[in-house]
């Protein structure tokens, strides 16, 4: 048993003697230990001396954390709080800081502590161990937001039982300050690595969710919540025109002037587009993530390698009808006068915006969509197990890849033979494929 605090610390021990490989058995004898310079040793049927011994064989450990720096103990990072209240007198700018404090000092000492009283005026923190003497006591001075420090008493006097369960709490809001500055330096730093630097750093465990509280806390204070930044849209895109002149840029408000639609379409990918692309536009939507939702838009082309070109993209409320139709009229200005196929999946939104604005012979879709769509559909016509589903999806690959019309005609017939309900799908489904659309590569894009 140990009991210890910042002066000293003490060692009871129970005497065993060795019975057997793998069995320990007490004895009523005394087991003489030499102890360490930290430590004084006694009997565990003696009764917790009230005072040091000087002149036992121990060393009396005075102020234990620096002789641990004097040693080859490794020194957690989160010690240099532990000044982070310094004594009576001490003022923060307000409230919030002086919590920032009381919680940086509980994470260096390895203490938890709870507040007794905690108002705008007045505010007393204590450790949450029964008759430990710690204290805090702070107060605001006048009508200031301004936090003084009234009493202090940074003295703590616990059992190794009591260590174990007052390890600090881990509050993302507070012990996000630590990682401020690896932040500001470190765009990309992961949750996994912030839970992987807090163990070495200062010893405390955190969950991978933890971890992503606690930096987007720091995000948030570094620069500002997410909300506000919508109010900058407008000077951001005057900028992107003034600085690349030829950028096509649109943005929508709400007649509460809350955000609504953004375009940008930057010149370089204009003129890129312009000077060496396909005329073949693929055009997708993601959801995004975040307190805000929303879509985002894109419109890729195809250089002449068959390489992905970035062409437009946008920010939209979701996948809908007016979204779409928005965005696809702002990307027929930029391709101007050039007649150009998009290629998209077949959402009902698209399947109706983008014929009314490229037409309807300019509409392709996606090869991997309609090949899943065609998989379901096969599964419910034939009874040939795997091998028939098989065999259905070849002769639909060799209708989608078709160079010639006569071999378009060829693979059409193949299919009608196999199973006549599959070619009649194809029709339906799909009317406009053949030979006349037939600009597909490798991605499996038609």
């Amino acid at each position: 048993m140990f009991r210890f605090n910042d002066m000293f610390c003490h060692v009871y021990v129970f005497p065993h003697i060795e019975v057997g490989e793998g069995l320990i058995a007490q004895t009523s004898g005394l087991t003489p230990i030499v102890a360490f310079n930290s430590t004084q040793v006694i009997s565990s049927h003696a009764d917790p001396p009230t005072e040091i011994n000087t002149h036992s064989p121990t060393i009396e450990s005075f102020e234990f954390s620096q002789r641990c720096a004097e040693s080859n103990v490794v020194q957690l990072e989160s010690r240099r709080f532990e000044n982070a209240i310094m004594g009576s007198g001490q003022t923060f700018p307000n409230a919030s800081e002086f919590h920032d404090a009381v919680y940086l000092m509980s994470m260096a000492c390895r203490f938890r502590y709870s507040f007794t009283r905690n108002t705008p005026k007045h505010m007393t923190v204590v450790c949450t161990i029964t008759q430990c003497p710690w204290k805090v006591t702070a107060r605001e001075i006048g009508d200031s937001k301004i936090v003084q420090v009234h009493t202090f008493r940074n003295v703590h006097n616990h059992s190794l039982e009591d260590v174990s369960s007052s390890q600090p709490l881990i509050r993302s809001n507070r012990a996000s300050l630590v990682i401020d500055d690896v932040i500001r330096s470190t765009l990309n730093y992961q949750p996994s690595q912030i839970c992987k630097d807090f163990v070495r750093q200062h010893g405390m465990q955190l969950t991978y969710l933890q971890a992503w509280k606690m930096k987007e806390k720091a995000k948030e204070r570094i620069y500002g919540q997410p909300k506000y930044y919508y109010k900058l849209f407008p000077w951001m895109c005057d900028k992107m025109v003034t600085t690349n002149p030829g950028t096509v840029v649109q943005l929508r408000y709400l007649s509460d002037e809350h955000f609504q639609q953004l375009f940008v379409a930057h010149a370089v990918s204009i003129q890129g587009f312009a000077l060496g692309c396909r005329l073949v536009i693929a055009i997708d939507s993601s959801h995004m993530s975040g307190p805000y939702r929303g879509a985002l838009f894109s419109a890729t082309a195809y250089d002449a390698n068959d390489s992905m070109f970035p062409l437009a993209f946008g920010v939209m409320s979701s996948e809908n009808y007016e979204d779409w139709s928005w965005f696809l009229q702002n990307l027929k200005k930029v391709v101007a006068e050039k007649e150009v196929v998009i290629i998209s999946d077949r959402h009902p939104a698209l399947l109706r915006s983008v014929p009314e604005v490229f037409g309807l012979e300019n509409h392709a879709y996606f090869y991997r969509h309609l090949k899943e769509n065609f998989s379901t559909f096969v599964s419910k016509q034939i009874t040939k197990g795997n091998k028939g589903k098989e065999n259905a999806l070849q002769f639909l690959d060799s209708i989608a890849y078709a160079k010639l019309e006569h071999d378009y005609n060829v693979s059409m017939y193949e299919l009608r033979k196999y199973n006549d309900a599959l070619a009649t799908w194809e029709k339906i489904i799909h009317p406009n494929l053949g030979p006349c659309q037939n600009s597909q590569n490798k991605d499996g894009i038609k």
